[in-house]
């Protein structure tokens, strides 16, 4: 059995102190579905004494009713299950008996359900609450609707002594999921399931990459088949139009121009729509390191691995999986995976980057054509990088670095040094490259840097 909480001991630490405390908590847990947010809060519960409470779809009496029942075993008084009390009326009762853990997953429903629901929780909190010993965690994976919660014009600004928003994990943590794959089936993983701990758990170790993507990928009944389409109609009551601007992205189309031409759709929709996108963190604006925020550098590019491998593998092919041609397809897939690995190395290799230098300034840098995959400032020094994801040897190592050189005279940095470098899946002669100054960095590096 694989660990559970990978890299998450910051976290549960800081809601376990919480715990502790003598105080009211209102801590806010939010995050993409799937990351591990119930698991990390019922994990850091463990020893406190809790309620945990899931909301669904059910009507707002539906939800009310099944709390008090929970907030009955939770105070043992079966005479809270069988009254009417509203959800007010309930909180002042933990609020003068309770004095421990209360968690609301999924807090959405509720809002959806009854709109001034976080107004009911405002007053809950001021009259009751706050003066308690009562932990009041609230949990939801709408990232859009638990931000605005946060915000300045919610009823609830001001009054939350926590937040947590739990991302994915990252790609030098798949090794703990798969300690038996190589490194280059590390990155593989990463690039088809992200850092979801879901997701990686589903990967049998004992059986190929590639016999593992076509189990959870490429066949009716796989279980990551349906899986962006049900997550993208739980953000979206008509997602017909978001699937064809991710399809355009997922097949490089990354201009808010080439979107638009790829989709025939107006201006204004593609507008609306990738703002969306972004807020719940399918895809992410980019903008070029060392130049002024314009529109036209902008590109949107997918932040999540698992919604780039669907929309360019799964959903282009889903009338030939529907049909169960599922050799055919697992074909086509390996014919073009090492192209589609190319971005998703090149990101890795920029974390990778930050992590090894701590670069006071950074990013992948494009102007008119020409491209750097990374550019680092510090202490004086601009550091630039290629990342391929490939086997490189000495002469095409060369090749990289001196065009590198030229790109870099374009770079405006503000540094005087400059430093040139390259990370690639493998490099042949390194040490011939690194005695003549250049740095350089394999896949086996990236895995085994702490």
């Amino acid at each position: 059995m694989m660990q559970q909480f990978v890299n998450r001991k910051g976290e549960l630490d800081a809601l376990r102190r919480a715990f502790e405390g003598d105080k009211a908590e209102l801590i806010v847990v939010y995050g993409r579905r799937r990351v591990g947010k119930t698991a990390l809060v019922l994990k850091a519960a463990e020893g406190f004494r809790h309620v945990y409470f899931l909301a669904d779809e059910r009507s707002e009496a539906e939800n009310l009713a099944e709390f008090r029942k929970k907030v009955a075993q939770f105070l043992g008084d079966e005479v809270v299950a069988r009254s009417d009390l509203g959800w007010i009326e309930v909180f002042r009762l933990i609020a003068e008996r309770g004095n421990g853990v209360v968690m609301i997953d999924e807090l959405p429903y509720l809002v959806e359900g009854n709109p001034a629901f976080p107004s009911v929780l405002q007053k809950a909190w001021d009259l009751h609450l706050q003066n308690s010993k009562v932990k009041l965690v609230l949990v939801g994976s709408s990232i859009g609707m638990m931000e605005r919660l946060l915000g300045h014009k919610s009823p609830l600004y001001g009054r939350r002594t926590m937040q947590i928003d739990l991302k994915p994990l990252r790609y030098w943590h798949v090794p703990e999921f798969l300690p038996g794959y190589s490194p280059e089936d590390w990155m593989r993983v990463y690039g088809v399931a992200d850092g979801i701990p879901l997701y990686l758990k589903q990967f049998d170790g004992s059986s190929s990459f590639w016999e593992n993507v076509g189990r959870l990928f490429l066949r009716k009944e796989s279980p990551l088949y349906t899986e962006a389409e049900f997550l993208l109609r739980q953000e979206f009551r008509e997602p017909a139009r978001y699937f064809s601007i991710l399809k355009a992205i997922a097949f490089g189309k990354t201009s808010f121009g080439e979107i638009v031409n790829f989709t025939a759709f107006d201006r204004g929709t593609v507008s609306r729509y990738l703002d969306n996108l972004a807020r719940i963190r399918v895809i992410a604006k980019v903008h070029p390191a060392f130049e002024p925020e314009k529109r036209r550098n902008t590109r949107y590019e997918f932040a999540d691995n698992y919604f780039r491998f669907w929309f360019r593998f799964v959903y282009p092919n889903r009338e030939r999986i529907e049909r169960e041609l599922y050799t055919e397809v697992l074909k086509d897939v390996k014919a073009n995976f090492d192209h589609y690995m190319g971005p998703v190395f090149e990101r890795a290799a920029e974390d990778f980057l930050w992590r090894r230098f701590a670069f006071e300034r950074g990013g992948r840098w494009w102007r008119r054509g020409e491209e750097v995959d990374f550019v680092g400032v510090k202490n004086g020094t601009a550091y630039f990088f290629e990342a391929k994801w490939g086997t490189l040897d000495h002469r095409e190592a060369l090749r990289v670095l001196k065009r590198l050189e030229e790109k870099a005279e374009n770079v405006r940095t503000g540094a005087k040094k400059r430093c040139l470098g390259i990370v690639a899946r493998a490099v042949e002669d390194r040490e011939r490259l690194e005695e003549r100054g250049f740095l350089v960095f394999e896949l086996r590096d990236l895995f085994g840097f702490s």
